[in-house]
């Protein structure tokens, strides 16, 4: 009953924030060909500046510098999902040379996927379009807009059920540790109720920049943690903690390295990668969201976080 409550709750707020977004509350403030004329008597939204000639020139968009841009896409697309990348190479390979294709395969990818996150933006700029849904509406067609609102919400309901788990299992390790003993239900309903609930209902991103910053800071941190364990044999056989690990995830290795990309089950690493860099429902929101929103600061920040 409390997770089924949970997942609803997460399943209704993915819907308002991604999904089924308001068009008439939220307009571009750079004018189109259509009501340029018009310019001088609206009264703008943003601020303004003094052109070179004298003219007054307005300045686009939201209140996200790209530095803020940079740290919610980043922590957008870097979750905890990037641990099980290693074992998407050993589904493949066993080998140190595997390591090889499968940089190739995750550099590949992500420029495709920089690229079509970067076209979605410059398509919301061209059409002036405020959402995915509108965007889709404004190039394809009305009647078939509601596909990419029920994918987008699908996606993000589930992606949230999935850390809202993580989440559970980890402040509950945490809670034991400090003598409090709740049930994971418990946990769970209370992380989605005081944590994600909240951040769902959120609809101006730049607010997210700074826990985004604290986000990476713990993403670098585990990756410092597990070079530091790597390199100091702690895990390896005969290591202080080898014992601790189960005997099915110890590591063991054997000859097959980048050869071993040729054969099927190279689509494992290949069917994480393709989600690994997903934050393209948020498109939109990142391009209207950023100050003094032109395609080229919009394509600087993108280019910054895929690279």
């Amino acid at each position: 009953m409390k997770i089924s409550l949970a997942f609803s709750c997460l399943f209704l707020n993915s819907a308002t924030s991604f999904g089924y977004y308001n068009h008439n509350r939220h307009q571009l403030t750079r004018p189109t060909p259509t009501n340029s004329e018009n310019l001088l008597e609206r009264k703008p939204s943003s601020l303004t500046a003094v052109a070179a000639g004298g003219a007054v020139a307005e300045e686009s968009g939201g209140t996200a510098t790209i530095p803020n841009e940079i740290f919610n896409l980043v922590k957008n697309i870097v979750g905890a999902g990037v641990l099980s990348l290693p074992a998407g190479i050993a589904a493949f390979g066993n080998a140190p040379s595997a390591i090889l294709p499968a940089t190739l395969l995750i550099a590949t990818i992500g420029t495709a996927s920089g690229y079509c996150f970067a076209a979605i933006g410059r398509v919301c700029a061209l059409r002036n379009a405020v959402s995915y849904r509108d965007a889709w509406s404004k190039t394809i067609g009305e009647n078939s807009s509601w596909l990419p609102a029920a994918v987008c919400t699908f996606k993000t309901s589930s992606a949230n059920l999935a850390y809202s788990m993580i989440l559970a299992d980890t402040f509950k390790a945490l809670l034991s540790s400090v003598g409090v003993n709740l049930s994971r239900d418990t946990v769970l309903l209370g992380t989605t109720l005081l944590i994600l609930l909240p951040l769902c209902l959120l609809k101006n991103l730049s607010s997210l920049a700074p826990f985004s910053l604290l986000g990476i800071i713990g993403m670098m941190f585990t990756t410092f943690a597990m070079a530091f364990r790597y390199f100091g044999g702690s895990y390896a056989a005969g290591g202080k903690f080898f014992t601790d690990v189960a005997p099915s995830l110890q590591a063991s290795f054997g000859d097959v390295g980048a050869s071993g990309v040729v054969s099927a089950n190279a689509f494992i690493l290949i069917c994480m990668l393709s989600t690994a860099y997903m934050a393209h429902f948020n498109a939109p929101k990142y391009y209207l969201e950023l100050k003094n929103n032109t395609i080229e600061r919009y394509n600087k920040g993108v280019c910054i976080c895929r690279s």
